[in-house]
């Protein structure tokens, strides 16, 4: 299917808004409804979830993005079903698996860590399978070069339906366990959409047979899990790791630290479900000049509302925590570090997923491994010394370090760089949205009403100016289309 990048990354850009709020709005609901002890607690079973769902997925999420659009093109259906398949059922049966022994060792795992494992944590076992089929069969969508699938499935459906469920669960009946089951049935609200979507767009169809190259995308697929255990390890080792040495309170604070500050991710998750697949159409068809210009438009524009993100952040800080109720001192530092580091990570723009798709991929193993064992020891020292705020300390490092690596082997690999003089207009368009921050700050209205109209203004500020300086032509013409 043939469509524009703009067209892509706006229904991307804007699901993933619509997403990333009812996400951040079920920690206010957790945090106002029972409390940042159970906000804690509720953070540190996702994440135990969610590290554990890595490994399941098998890179499978990258394979099927990186090789159905080649198949597409050689119209070869059968290869598509049997990659569709292996996406769906291999994922499912490793994350059962997982879960099982997890379960089993719950008892020597709490003691290792030396963190709270109990059965109410436990509970957060039976969403691994599902949160591992969702996420590939999303990639699945995805690579069918089309992005509004995975926003019904993940942004609409499963966070939707999430944020129903635990509001239910902490307002009504104020229980943290009917919270978390609450959040467990959304992922199988947003598995079973994944799993629809994948035969509505053909890729499983009844009368076609799959041919399972299994071999071949394992090969690729395999290297990529270490990227993405890692990488996941690089952003939440700092909970896990907090777990064991602060109160649930306190991880509680630093979620909402957190949560907040992955809100500036938002524009570079909306590129990142569309340049895999895009990077592996060209790379293998040998448009390495597009591809290099596709990099570097997405990467400037996702550079340009990051950092004004960024500097709203540093401007609302207090009034932003104060949803929570946890603006305390450590909280808005913290804050502040982890968004400085999420602004640098996207201002790098998808280095790494250049890399993966340009056969880099034990490369990018490599980069986010030592990073990973960078951010373990970090964690460990400054954690003990500062609390929450050494935690963010570690985990803002890491990032810059990580995409500081990307960046420079994507310019001595394969000599290309997304930055240029022409950044100008950006600058330029960003440092008036600031003033308008700025003066804002003045409003005689509530912190989070001002938050939203300020926010507003600056925003509508920006994009005014971007209009009045113009567009650069290059970007216009790469946006608006995609051809063979």
């Amino acid at each position: 299917m043939k469509d524009s990048i703009t067209k892509m990354a706006s229904v991307a850009f804007l699901g993933g808004l619509v997403g990333r709020a009812l996400r951040y709005s079920l920690n206010v609901i957790i945090a106002r409804g029972l409390g940042t002890d159970a906000l804690g607690l509720f953070a540190f079973g996702m994440i135990v979830m969610k590290a554990s769902g890595i490994p399941a997925r098998l890179g499978l999420d990258n394979a099927a993005q990186k090789y159905i659009p080649i198949y597409q093109r050689d119209d070869d259906h059968s290869k598509i079903a049997g990659v569709a398949l292996t996406a769906v059922v291999a994922p499912f049966v490793v994350g059962t698996a997982i879960a099982v022994v997890l379960y089993v060792g719950a008892n020597q795992y709490a003691s290792v860590l030396d963190a709270d494992f109990d059965a109410t944590t436990q509970l957060f076992l039976v969403g691994i399978p599902l949160f591992s089929v969702m996420m590939v069969g999303m990639s699945v969508t995805r690579s069918f070069k089309e992005t509004k699938y995975s926003v019904y499935v993940r942004e609409f459906g499963q966070s939707g339906t999430a944020v129903v469920l635990v509001a239910v669960g902490a307002f009504v009946l104020s229980d943290v366990r009917a919270v978390i089951a609450g959040y467990l049935a959304s992922l199988l609200v947003g598995s079973a959409l994944a799993i629809y979507y994948i035969v509505d767009l053909g890729a499983i169809r009844r009368h076609v047979s799959p041919s399972f190259e299994t071999k071949k995308i394992f090969t690729y697929s395999l290297p990529v899990v270490a990227v993405a255990v890692t990488q996941y390890f690089i952003s939440w080792t700092d909970i896990l790791m907090l777990g064991a040495f602060v109160s649930p309170s306190k991880v509680g604070w630093y979620q909402a630290a957190f949560q907040t500050s992955v809100l500036l991710a938002v524009v570079l998750q909306a590129v990142n479900t569309i340049f895999p697949t895009l990077a592996a159409d060209f790379y293998h068809d040998g448009q390495h000049e597009r591809l290099e210009r596709t990099y570097t438009v997405v990467t400037k524009w996702v550079a340009y509302l990051t950092v004004l993100g960024f500097l709203f952040l540093v401007v609302y800080d207090d009034e932003i925590l104060s949803i929570f109720g946890t603006a305390t001192p450590a909280a808005t530092t913290t804050l502040l570090i982890l968004g400085f580091g999420q602004m640098f990570k996207a201002a790098i723009g998808p280095a790494g997923f250049f890399l993966s798709m340009s056969e880099y991929e034990r490369l990018e193993a490599v980069n986010t491994t030592l990073v990973c064992l960078v951010n373990v020891g970090l964690n460990f020292v400054l954690i003990g010394e500062y609390g929450i705020v050494g935690a963010a300390m570690a985990t803002g490092t890491s990032l810059a370090l990580l995409n500081v690596l990307r960046v420079g082997e994507v310019y001595y690999l394969l000599d290309i760089h997304p930055y240029s003089l022409g950044y100008w207009k950006g600058g330029v368009a960003v440092a008036c949205a600031t003033v308008v921050m700025l003066v804002g700050r003045e409003l005689a209205i509530f912190d989070v009403g001002k938050v939203f109209v300020v926010g507003t203004l600056s925003l509508g500020t920006f994009v005014a100016l971007m209009g009045l300086l113009g567009v650069d032509d290059a970007d216009r013409t790469l946006l608006e289309s995609i051809s063979d």
